[in-house]
């Protein structure tokens, strides 16, 4: 008799579901389709009026400009602004040259610490030691090394993540119309 009265009832309810699935239309999720409204601006723009950030991006975005060139009419552009975007942008600008040499730095380090690396493993190999003391001299060096290399990339993770959350912080500091 349950069994009847439940079936009974999905029968009635089975008309109502089916209007529920003709309204909504279920997507599996895709990127393709996600559009960000409104449109990603670089966080010094966020002063700036809709038609100068179009202007800024149509420059930055065209293909076949050299780098220096592009630097030169974005920096006309931007210098036609107002003043605390221009700021904003000298402060943008300085900070980008600053991260690049630490960048080119720590480059420097792992290409020396590489090159130091492999040129220890040759003596090591090329060295009348018994095999037990090579091992255990290789066994150190790749330990430094691979301790340089955690520290190395730890350290450009840490620099990602900072760079991530001043950025939010400075747009959200632009948003409510403080200075950053």
């Amino acid at each position: 008799m349950r069994k009847r009265i439940d079936l009974w009832m999905f029968l009635q309810l089975l008309p109502v579901l089916q209007g529920i699935s003709a309204v909504i239309s279920i997507k599996s999720f895709s990127l393709d389709e996600v559009s960000l409204e409104p449109a990603p601006k670089p966080s010094f723009m966020i002063n700036a009026t809709h038609e100068a950030i179009e202007q800024f991006m149509a420059i930055y975005r065209t293909p076949g400009i050299g780098q220096q060139r592009k630097m030169t009419e974005l920096d006309v552009l931007v210098g036609t602004l107002r003043p605390e975007v221009q700021q904003s942008y000298t402060s943008y600008k300085a900070e980008a040259v600053l991260l690049k040499l630490t960048q080119d730095e720590r480059l420097q380090e792992i290409a020396e610490k590489g090159h130091y690396t492999m040129a220890h493993l040759q003596a090591i190999r090329d060295s009348k030691v018994g095999s037990n003391e090579k091992k255990k001299r290789t066994e150190l060096v790749f330990s430094e090394f691979s301790d340089f290399l955690v520290q190395a990339v730890s350290d450009e993770v840490s620099n990602v993540l900072d760079l991530v959350m001043r950025q939010m912080l400075r747009a959200l500091m632009f948003t409510e119309k403080m200075t950053v």
